[in-house]
């Protein structure tokens, strides 16, 4: 039972920021995933718009390139500045957001960790039940 304590305190127990980050990470993931299941209840999903100037420069480039190979480059220049709402729920659920490779990793890694604490957490509750029981 106390290594079983150690593995679940150790994946990130013990460091306080980390285990703050993760969880802000778990927290982003779990919202955007409901929103991106979601999409099609909510009105401002489907055709709300964020303003590109307040976002990492990528998604200008990626609304130019997306304009330009759909032949809308005058079409529509009133959004021409500002990217649709999903892209961004979109983005931020699969770790492209932060960084691109080094986000999904990032993604990879902390679901790495949420399985870790899962698995002791369970093996850890059924163990103090176990011995309440006897």
């Amino acid at each position: 039972m106390r290594n079983w304590r150690k593995v679940h305190m150790f994946s990130l127990g013990y460091f306080k920021v980390v285990s703050l980050i993760s969880s802000t990470l778990l927290l982003i993931i779990g919202v955007t995933g409901i929103l991106y299941n979601h999409h099609h209840d909510f009105r401002f999903l489907r055709e709300g718009r964020v303003p590109a100037k307040i976002l990492p420069g990528k998604y200008q480039e990626r609304l130019d390139r997306t304009r330009e190979s759909q032949g809308l480059g005058d079409l529509f220049p009133e959004e021409a500045h500002s990217v649709p709402v999903m892209w961004l729920v979109i983005d931020l659920h699969n770790g492209e957001f932060f960084g691109g490779f080094w986000g999904r990793i990032l993604y990879d890694i902390l679901g790495g960790v949420l399985i870790i604490l899962s698995v002791t957490g369970i093996v850890m509750y059924f163990r103090i039940r176990k011995r309440k029981i006897l």
